[in-house]
C-alpha cells in the first residue's frame, strides 16, 4: 500500500540560523516559519558533550525563565545570545558563524521541548565586512 506522497517543498528549504555581529542568533525566514516560532515561545539551548561544533535548541511553546527569550524587530526573529557565544568562544565578529538545523526527536525529552540539533560552520569575514 502507497503512503502519503512526500512533499518536495519541505525537503529542499534548509533550516538555518546566523550569530549576527551583535551575537544575536538571527532565523531565516523558512526556519521562522518551519519552526513556528513566535514570540510566545522560548528557546533552550544546550552543549554536544562531544563535538564543540554542535548546541542542541529546543524550542519551547511557553515562556521560560532559564531559556531565550524569542524578540522580534520587524518580520525578523532572533536570540539576545551574545553573551552565551561570547561564554563559548564563538568567534562570530572574526568569521560569519552560521547553523544548520536538523531535527532531533531524541532530545525532546531531555530537553523538554521540539529539539533541533545546531551544526555549526563558519566562513572567515572579507577585510571588506569588518568596516
Amino acid at each position: 500500500m502507497i503512503g502519503q506522497i512526500f512533499n518536495a517543498k519541505e525537503f529542499t528549504k534548509k533550516l538555518k540560523a546566523t550569530i549576527q555581529a551583535t551575537g544575536k542568533l538571527g532565523f531565516t525566514a523558512d526556519t521562522i516559519s518551519r519552526l513556528q516560532l513566535t514570540t510566545d515561545c522560548s528557546i533552550l539551548i544546550a552543549p554536544d558533550s562531544d563535538d564543540s561544533q554542535v548546541l542542541y535548541m529546543a524550542v519551547l511553546r511557553t515562556i521560560d525563565e532559564t531559556a531565550f527569550a524569542v524578540l522580534k524587530s520587524g518580520s525578523y526573529l532572533y536570540l539576545n545570545t551574545k553573551q552565551l557565544f561570547d561564554c563559548l568562544d564563538i568567534q562570530y565578529t572574526k568569521s560569519t558563524v552560521m547553523f544548520d538545523l536538523s531535527r532531533f526527536q531524541e532530545g525532546d525529552s531531555v530537553l523538554g521541548g521540539e529539539c533541533y540539533k545546531m551544526t555549526m560552520r563558519a566562513n572567515p569575514k572579507k577585510a571588506s565586512d569588518n568596516c
